[in-house]
């Protein structure tokens, strides 16, 4: 069996982490999309996602994840959403039932016929990328919240300037 994690992840962080052993305890193999591979360089987005896929398999490599279980892959954003589960299914490899906490990925996956589970997390408020990118922006402390993994790939791109950057640029690229 196949389990599926959607998300942005940036960055990738502890409560990442925790779904996906969960979601490995579950489930033989796991596939982690990455969505908006399109998107970089903007505050919502601020990384790309060559980059988050390398955090994260750096990520599985430091916690002893089996890397032969995993499937790491990058998919853009579609832009007419009831169209969105089809791409699903045609950009990814197979997958048997969905991880979500999303109560309108949930809604919609499940409209689709995708089995969809809604998985155990921890802290919602303390692990929140978008948080974190913040934290991160206004030197507060943040490495707490990630893998170790995440926290120095994010040092070694630059990409605690990167966000300091974006969001004090005149050119407010908050989002696309």
């Amino acid at each position: 069996m196949r389990g599926l994690m959607i998300g942005r992840f940036q960055p990738f962080h502890l409560g990442h982490l925790e779904l996906v052993n969960q979601i490995l305890n579950e489930c033989d193999e796991i596939i982690i999309a990455l969505t908006g591979s399109q998107f970089n360089y903007i505050a919502k987005d601020p990384f790309t996602s060559g980059e988050r896929i390398e955090m994260i398999h750096q990520t599985l490599k430091e916690s002893n994840i089996d890397l032969s279980r995993c499937f790491v892959v990058a998919i853009e954003n579609q832009f007419n959403v009831a169209t969105w589960p089809s791409y699903l299914k045609s950009s990814l490899p197979h997958f048997d039932k969905i991880y979500s906490g999303n109560d309108y990925v949930i809604m919609l996956l499940g409209d689709f016929g995708y089995e969809v589970v809604s998985p155990r997390f921890l802290d919602r408020n303390q692990y929140n990328a978008t948080k974190i990118r913040q934290m991160i922006g206004r030197d507060k402390e943040w490495e707490k919240l990630v893998p170790a993994a995440i926290s120095k790939f994010i040092k070694t791109i630059n990409g605690v300037s990167r966000i300091k950057t974006i969001l004090k640029t005149e050119t407010n690229p908050k989002e696309f």
